[in-house]
């Protein structure tokens, strides 16, 4: 009996032994050095490249080639890393047959992303590598006082740590509200490239740390120092990345490269001050103003999310910074498809350059002034058309945002349409931010029609309206209401065809007046058709969101002081604005811009047909005409859960009501013109938060794949 006794006691001290060991290795980080060496750098950097080391041990440029991968999935958000080993699997042999050569990611994920890397790089003779971001979450990167807050600093300082032992699979995240969760078992250190510190960040955070009198202008660390003109920002740069460096150094002894990213809004140039206002162009972050010491054997690269930020940017140089980069001005490169910007950082940089983020959407909204909306073939070459450029410059290489659509993101000029608090189980294609990937959704097995004339996928079940003219047919998915009019006699060349459409109860007109045609019931929409330069949605004044939203910025006037009737028969384009009112040059207010999205484009919307075009929203039949129209553009705040916005002027803005069902008519310019157009239900159920979801790749994924492989 006291032998058993024994046992049972040396078991249980040993099994406790084992889990203090564990708990002390994975979650603690403890680690003993038995043969403590000076850190050997995996990858490292020679004046301006980027280099790797060779199976001989020599060192060799390295030319990245990368993309963003996120967690982001239909109908979850980012943060709950919904993906899988298979997804992630997946995705990486994808991204490695498209020629690229590196991932990026903007936080730690959750632990089957490094076990899928892993398994990737061990049974491909050519790796992916990984450049690991850390990030801290928007609450606090736009709600925190200065960057030295807690959830700010402190949070990068101890991700920064987490993520070596994450990387060196010696770790295990139980909890966390920024980062993935999960035991961390797998060694992804050999195809690690190094560290990344942020992901965006928020000018004005920025601004005050740097006007702040609490903390120091100066670091002085192990692997890094600043100089003379660096700012409390760039200290708090320092310190982060002087901490990872050395952590890994002294309990791994390795070192890779590590950098901090930055964007066009606080890159190191100065503007005049009236367009500094304008272009809300505060703050100045200069990698080159934290210097690496004689320690930091792997190098230091400066980074930059590419974006359009004002063609015109070298007019509005201040005098002291035109003279003080005069030099770098001579001959610049103005040919890229950012105005010379990707030459002047390379010349402005004694280190190598990446592109930590460049991308353009598929969205069916136009994003600045001017800058026409692109489809995928235009995304695809402007990805390329980046990519030559940035070689042509001197660049290291850089990272396309990003490889999968997000459904969660909102843009400053949509935010207000849709209902902020919705789960991700629709997409919003007039929303930019939600396009940017080489990889779409779409939920279940496809989309609910393709806009391209070919009829053959619509059924006596989806008709809703019969007439003497012919037939009305509707069904829709997570992006798209589509409709086909099958007609007996029309004529695309010469004929017009009307589609009033009823929603909210609230308002509406029985009467356009734009067309002169009635309905028989109040509608709030009328869909024209009328060939390719005329054809677009309008919507009856009342029911009008950007008038009701921004009325103030577009014509300073308030769209409460007049209210518009609820029956009136005026009918307008459907605008959407790009850019927001503000004070000019010379003091004076400048009128917010919009333009037209309710416009719509003709083409054939199949990406199997020859004239594939992702932006297509009507397309003639042989005997009619489909089309297709964003939820958003129909004033759905989420149609998911079917829910429109409610009246704007009973609520003093956008507010959401439930709807069933909707009614929507047909009729052609002559018979529009006999009497009322007759209407036709479409009941409305959503689909909740259904997530199954599908998967395409988008032109551009293989125009990329073209151009990187050689092709």
């Amino acid at each position: 009996m006291n032998q058993l006794k024994r046992f049972i006691i040396g078991i249980s001290i040993l099994v406790a032994l084992v889990f203090v060991g564990l708990y002390a290795v994975y979650v603690r980080g403890f680690y003993i050095d038995f043969d403590p060496q000076a850190p050997v750098p995996v990858f490292r950097t020679q004046g301006k490249e980027l280099l790797r080391q060779t199976a001989q041990g020599d060192w060799e440029p390295l030319e990245i080639r990368g993309v963003d991968l996120e967690s982001n999935l239909s109908g979850y958000y980012a943060m709950e890393f919904a993906l899988d080993y298979e997804d992630y699997a997946r995705y990486l042999e994808l991204i490695g047959q498209m020629g690229a050569n590196a991932v990026r990611v903007f936080t730690i994920l959750d632990a089957e992303f490094y076990h899928a890397f892993y398994d990737y790089n061990t049974t491909h003779d050519e790796p992916i590598y990984l450049l690991q971001g850390l990030r801290v979450v928007d609450s606090a990167n736009y709600g925190a006082e200065d960057a030295y807050q807690h959830d700010f600093l402190d949070l990068l300082l101890e991700n920064g740590v987490a993520a070596v032992d994450v990387i060196h699979g010696r770790r295990q995240i139980v909890l966390s509200d920024s980062t993935g969760t999960g035991f961390y078992s797998w060694d992804v250190s050999p195809w690690v490239l190094g560290y990344l510190v942020g992901h965006e960040w928020d000018s004005g955070n920025i601004a005050y740390t740097n006007n702040s009198t609490t903390y120091s202008e100066s670091y002085e660390g192990t692997y890094f120092v600043t100089g003379p003109e660096a700012s409390r920002f760039e200290a708090a740069m320092a310190m982060i990345m002087d901490r990872i460096v050395s952590y890994e150094s002294e309990k791994y002894g390795e070192q890779r490269l590590v950098s901090f990213i930055n964007d066009p809004s606080n890159d190191p140039f100065e503007f005049d001050d009236l367009y500094a206002a304008r272009y809300l162009k505060f703050n100045q972050i200069d990698a080159e103003n934290i210097l690496p010491t004689e320690k930091l054997l792997s190098g230091y690269f400066a980074s930059y999310r590419l974006q359009y930020f004002c063609a015109d940017f070298l007019e509005y140089l201040s005098e002291e910074q035109r003279q003080e980069i005069a030099p770098l001005l001579v001959d610049l490169d103005t040919s890229d498809i950012y105005n010379g910007y990707l030459d002047l950082l390379s010349r402005y940089h004694t280190m190598p350059v990446l592109a930590a983020g460049y991308g353009f959407s598929t969205s069916r909204a136009e994003i600045f002034e001017g800058e026409a909306a692109l489809n995928e073939q235009e995304q695809g070459e402007a990805l390329v058309q980046v990519w030559q450029d940035a070689r042509r410059c001197g660049w290291s290489g850089g990272f396309v945002t990003n490889w999968q659509d997000s459904w969660e993101r909102r843009s400053w000029n949509t935010a207000h349409s849709v209902y902020s608090e919705r789960e991700p189980t629709w997409q919003d294609v007039q929303t930019e931010g939600q396009c940017y990937g080489l990889m779409e959704y779409w939920l279940g097995e496809g989309p609910a029609c393709y806009v391209d004339g070919d009829t053959s996928e619509w059924t006596e079940e989806d008709v809703i309206l019969s007439t003497g003219e012919g037939t009305l047919s509707m069904k829709y998915d997570e992006k798209f209401l589509c409709f086909y009019v099958e007609l007996k006699d029309f004529d695309p060349e010469t004929g017009v065809l009307y589609l009033p459409v009823d929603t909210t109860p609230k308002t509406g007109s029985t009467f356009c007046e734009n067309y002169e045609i009635s309905f028989e019931r109040p509608c709030d929409f009328v869909i024209c058709i009328d060939g390719e330069d005329n054809s677009r949605v309008v919507v009856q004044e009342r029911y009008d969101v950007l008038w009701a939203m921004r009325a103030e910025e577009l014509e300073r006037v308030s769209p409460y002081d007049e209210v518009r009737d609820k029956d009136s028969p005026v009918f307008r384009p459907i605008e959407l604005i790009v850019q927001a009112a503000e004070p000019s040059p010379a003091n004076q207010w400048v009128p917010a811009v919009s333009y037209e999205t309710g416009k719509l484009r003709l083409g054939n919307a199949n990406p199997e047909a020859e004239e594939f075009d992702s932006l297509a929203d009507f397309c003639y039949a042989e005997s009619g005409v489909e089309i297709r129209l964003p939820w958003q553009l129909l004033n759905f705040s989420n149609p998911s859960e079917m829910m429109i916005h409610d009246d704007y002027f009973e609520n003093y803005g956008v507010e959401s009501i439930h709807i069933d069902e909707m009614y929507v008519g047909f009729a052609t310019e002559k018979s529009a013109q006999e009497g009322r157009i007759p209407l036709g239900k479409l009941e409305l159920t959503g689909w909740g938060k259904t997530v199954t979801s599908h998967e395409r790749l988008k032109e551009s994924y293989y125009m990329l794949k073209e151009y990187w492989t050689g092709a």
